[in-house]
């Protein structure tokens, strides 16, 4: 279970108090609202990285546990973006291995690339494990992207507009497949889109204008 209460992000002139979150295994939340209004910078505040020109706080919690005061590496949550950045000089299975946790039963390089090998059979890509990702199409990479990003194991996994750049089918297409694999995994997500008409009906959904405070004094 991820939590996340009390949070808010304050600006110069203008405040955002964050509803409280709770979200089970393999539960969705989808991030709405204008361009600026803070979804990407809370994320990144969840992710653990440094964010600037606001300031945010709160508690988060994953299986009662506070990630508040962790480092990004230590936290176990996972990002991908809408622009995938996969190696453009390792082929598809080996943009998988170096994702893959340094475990005992993956040490090596073959038990590394045997591990990639049945992930990208699992989803029916195991013919692509020897291109590039410039020999890649748009859906390519982002299957590639979602299960690179699932081999590290991550508890939770945070997404920016990750098929924003998809045309309008193969978006449908790729989001509700990597959304039944999140489901059936169990990682709880939190995904940013100003699609509103796709979000799932199962998906939590929190639009961020909806709490914004324009009135403001500080960030105080």
């Amino acid at each position: 279970m991820l939590r996340i209460t009390n949070c808010q992000i304050c600006a110069e002139n203008w405040r955002i108090n964050v509803p409280d979150i709770a979200l089970a295994n393999g539960e969705l939340l989808v991030l709405t609202g204008p361009s600026g209004i803070g979804k990407s910078t809370l994320l990144h505040w969840l992710l653990g990285d440094t964010v600037e020109h606001v300031r945010v706080s709160g508690q988060i919690s994953l299986n009662d546990k506070s990630l508040d005061h962790l480092k990004i590496e230590q936290r176990h949550i996972g990002l991908l973006m809408q622009d995938v950045h996969l190696f453009p000089h390792l082929t598809v299975r080996d943009n998988i291995c170096f994702a893959l946790p340094r475990e005992a039963q993956w040490s090596s390089k073959r038990q590394r690339r045997e591990k990639a090998q049945a992930l990208l059979a699992d989803i029916d890509l195991a013919h692509l494990a020897l291109r590039y990702p410039a020999q890649l199409s748009g859906g390519e990479r982002s299957r590639v992207g979602l299960i690179r990003a699932l081999a590290n194991q991550p508890q939770v996994l945070l997404m920016d507009e990750p098929f924003a750049a998809l045309d309008p089918h193969t978006r449908q297409q790729i989001s509700t497949w990597s959304l039944d694999k999140l489901s059936s995994e169990g990682v709880p997500a939190i995904m940013v889109s100003h699609d509103i008409g796709a979000i799932p009906a199962n998906a939590q959904h929190l639009n961020l204008a909806q709490y914004h405070d324009y009135h403001s004094q500080g960030a105080n």
